[in-house]
């Protein structure tokens, strides 16, 4: 099954996170997937779950993420936790390659990425950012800004 971020695909047409395991696999109690970002790719819009977890982990590169109000780099072997209800993004602003590994717990978010896919695939035009939203709010997630800049 391959997805998409939260919101990414709207701006380029990417899809760069893919789904490892979904709920249907785990119980309903953690999706698994990866994300495998070329140099200087913005992540998601800076958004917040209101129903999961996520925690990511770099295996290859180093990538920057702002999670609340913090800001930082992370590189191959650390491990981020994204609590639900604290905005968050992340993007590749480094000159190499970079992959993550990444958690949500629950399981539920595959759903999402699958309308957003859905969506996408459907267009001939640019995409209805209001659309984007209602997509995301049916699954509890919201978009708080833009995602980190690639000129940072």
């Amino acid at each position: 099954m391959t997805a998409t971020d939260p919101f990414h695909v709207a701006r380029t047409g990417s899809q760069p996170w893919e789904v490892l395991a979904d709920g249907s696999m785990t119980g309903g109690d953690v999706m698994f997937g990866e994300a495998r970002l070329p140099p200087h790719s913005s992540g998601p819009d800076l958004h917040v779950h209101q129903n999961e977890d996520e925690a990511a982990y770099v295996i290859a590169g180093t990538m920057t993420f702002l999670v609340g109000e913090e800001r930082f780099e992370a590189e191959p072997g650390t491990l981020v936790w994204l609590p639900r209800g604290v905005p968050h993004t992340f993007a590749n602003l480094s000159d190499g390659p970079a992959w993550v590994f990444g958690t949500t717990t629950p399981a539920g978010l595959e759903g999402m990425f699958a309308e957003q896919t859905e969506y996408f695939a459907s267009l001939t035009g640019p995409p209805d950012e209001e659309h984007i939203d209602e997509i995301g709010r049916r699954w509890g997630v919201t978009r708080l800004g833009p995602p980190l800049s690639i000129d940072d």
